[in-house]
């Protein structure tokens, strides 16, 4: 089980990503986006209060991206600035709003330099990173350090394997670092024949890797069918929620961000699944990774204060965060 961090559960909650910031080149106009970044901006409108660790070049676009971060509320403290251009995809949708990006390099965030100290980080209960970014020396280095800094946070891994971009020892070596670790099918039956996992469905590929790697949750996403879930044990479905399509840009980086969220404060399999394939379908209904949305938008309940952004609570009902 999770630790409590302190007896009036939970205070400020506090998420922290490292990865790639970017700009999507989307056929409606350029959007700020990145799959962690994604992740930990979601989080902020869950209620976290939010940091990010990347780079952006000395550029109107980096500029631009600092501004952006800003006004989604996600704190541009441990953002560097590097003489390499800012990051930007190319982005093409299919029929049925399902993208394919053209990652351009080298950009800024591979740039990212090793942070040595931890101490001007603070306390986080959240940390999520991917795999594009942690190709870099810099940022593989830095997430080690946050790991290891807070090893009762969450730490969220969410692959995105990006045709080119990783490797297996890699893979090996972050999910060691992970506590929950979410991907789609398809990058699931990637690994299950990479790692040698068992690929017999998704319940037995997320016990073979719960139990290789220590992990506390296993999560597969199957888009328009919803999603499987492995946590503490306990395995759950979820199917997707309808919604009317616009693209499926971010709906799976709004899907993790419910998942860590959910984790966090302890909820069961079940909540924390519909939590997440609320979100997923909100954000596809809209254009672009992080559209506008709010709380009140998903039909649930979701725990926080009445003092603003980044005060979250757990109800009276609800268990205490697991470990």
């Amino acid at each position: 089980m999770r630790a409590i961090r302190n007896s009036d559960r939970l205070g400020a909650m506090r998420a922290i990503g490292i990865g790639e910031l970017l700009w999507d080149l989307l056929p409606t106009g350029p959007r700020l986006g990145g799959a962690p970044f994604n992740v930990i901006a979601h989080l902020g409108r869950l209620g976290c209060e939010t940091g990010y660790f990347t780079a952006v070049g000395e550029d109107e676009l980096g500029t631009q991206a600092l501004d952006e971060v800003r006004r989604l509320n996600v704190s541009a403290s441990f953002v560097q600035t590097v003489s390499v251009s800012t990051g930007v995809a190319r982005v093409r949708l299919n029929a049925y709003g399902v993208p394919d990006y053209d990652i351009v390099s080298p950009a800024a965030y591979e740039a990212l330099s090793a942070v040595e100290s931890m101490s001007a980080v603070g306390a986080f209960d959240i940390l999520v990173f991917g795999t594009l970014a942690q190709r870099s020396e810099g940022t593989a280095l830095t997430t080690r350090w946050l790991a290891e800094a807070q090893p009762l946070a969450v730490r969220l891994y969410d692959l995105n394997l990006r045709p080119g971009c990783w490797n297996v020892p890699l893979v090996e070596q972050l999910l060691g670092l992970a506590t929950v670790v979410k991907m789609n099918e398809e990058e699931a039956s990637i690994l299950a024949e990479a790692l040698s996992l068992d690929p017999d469905g998704a319940m037995a590929l997320a016990r073979s890797m719960s139990a290789r790697f220590g992990l506390e949750a296993v999560c597969v996403t199957r888009g328009p069918r919803g999603a499987a879930l492995l946590c503490d044990g306990t395995y759950r479905e979820a199917a997707a929620v309808p919604v009317d399509l616009v693209d499926t840009v971010g709906a799976g980086d709004a899907f993790a961000a419910g998942l860590a969220f959910g984790i966090a404060v302890g909820w069961t399999a079940e909540r924390v699944l519909d939590l997440g394939t609320r979100l997923a379908s909100l954000v596809a209904s809209r254009p672009g990774a992080i559209p506008d949305w709010d709380p009140s938008e998903l039909g649930m309940e979701i725990p926080r204060s009445n003092s603003g952004p980044g005060q979250v609570r757990v109800d009276a009902a609800e268990p205490g965060p697991r470990r």
